[in-house]
């Protein structure tokens, strides 16, 4: 019973064929299209690997500087910590320190991201000029 639903349906169906030249242009047109979708993956990709690139330096440096101005931003808490007296040297000396390099670590982060955002976006920008 389906079966011969199918049979009428597709019996009544005769596509129109058009000609071998118009076939071939129509192909060209869509292979030149995704040609060009390809290129722009390509360059895409590219520019993304180079702004990781960038991003990935500028969080390095930020966590190399940050580590380095360490000592000095601990001597200036603990500095601070002895006109308080209500606050515990030792306690604060601890809690700094896991603190210190939680925020070390954040900050390099969100130094990285903010330099791959602005990368991509002088990437994006430069290579649609030209």
């Amino acid at each position: 019973m389906e079966e011969d639903k199918l049979k009428d349906i597709f019996k009544e169906f005769n596509p129109e064929l058009s000609s071998s030249f118009q076939f071939m242009t129509k192909l060209q047109k869509n292979m030149e299209a995704v040609e060009i979708v390809k290129q722009y993956n390509a360059d895409q990709k590219k520019r993304n690997k180079f702004a990781v690139t960038i991003a990935a330096a500028c969080g390095f440096a930020m966590g190399v500087i940050l580590t380095l101005l360490f000592p000095l931003i601990e001597d200036f808490v603990s500095n601070f910590s002895v006109s308080l007296p209500f606050l515990h040297v030792s306690n604060l000396t601890i809690n700094f320190s896991f603190i210190s390099w939680i925020s070390i670590g954040a900050l390099s982060v969100i130094t990285a991201l903010n330099a791959y955002d602005i990368a991509l976006a002088k990437l994006t920008h430069t290579g649609s000029t030209s």
